[in-house]
């Protein structure tokens, strides 16, 4: 998809030059194409993506967003990328990445209404910008900066600081 798609290319690029810390891990990793360009660790719960990403290359293992197989601030960032509206309980894979995560959280998802009154068939829900920030930010992350929103890749993406203020 990376090679044939232009809009892919352009929002796998941006997460590339957005994503700044090496000790990251990619959480729905999928086929790994992502995790494998920033060379990163990733994991994924689709065994068949999985087996892909490691064809690929890619550092993607089997495993749960729910129970990270991984240690408290074992990883400088998460990388959520198109799949925090695949989750049926967003609030816990959202815990879960923060246990993990030593500094900061990226989530790429698409935006809500793209086409009003349709929501993606494989998505348990969508967000605004405005509820995206409530939604992180109820889960002891803090904003940096505006959630970007680009219509052409059907995509807003938000970096967010873990709150050194909460539990």
């Amino acid at each position: 998809m990376y090679e044939k798609n232009k809009n892919y290319r352009k929002h796998a690029d941006r997460i590339r030059e957005w994503v700044k810390e090496k000790n990251t891990l990619d959480v729905g990793a999928g086929d790994g194409k992502i995790t494998h360009l920033l060379g990163i660790k990733g994991i994924d719960n689709e065994p068949e993506a999985v087996k892909l990403a490691q064809e690929k290359g890619a550092d993607v293992v089997l495993g749960d967003a729910y129970q990270l197989p991984y240690e408290d601030e074992e990883f400088d960032s998460v990388l959520m990328v198109d799949v925090l509206e695949h989750f049926k309980y967003p609030q816990k894979a959202l815990q879960e990445a923060k246990r993990v995560l030593k500094k900061c959280l990226y989530i790429a998802t698409p935006p809500k209404n793209l086409v009003p009154g349709r929501m993606d068939r494989f998505h348990y829900q969508e967000w605004t910008p405005e509820e995206l920030k409530e939604l992180v930010e109820k889960e002891g992350f803090l904003l940096e900066g505006e959630v970007l929103v680009v219509l052409k890749e059907q995509c807003m993406y938000g970096k967010f600081k873990k709150n050194e203020h909460t539990t």
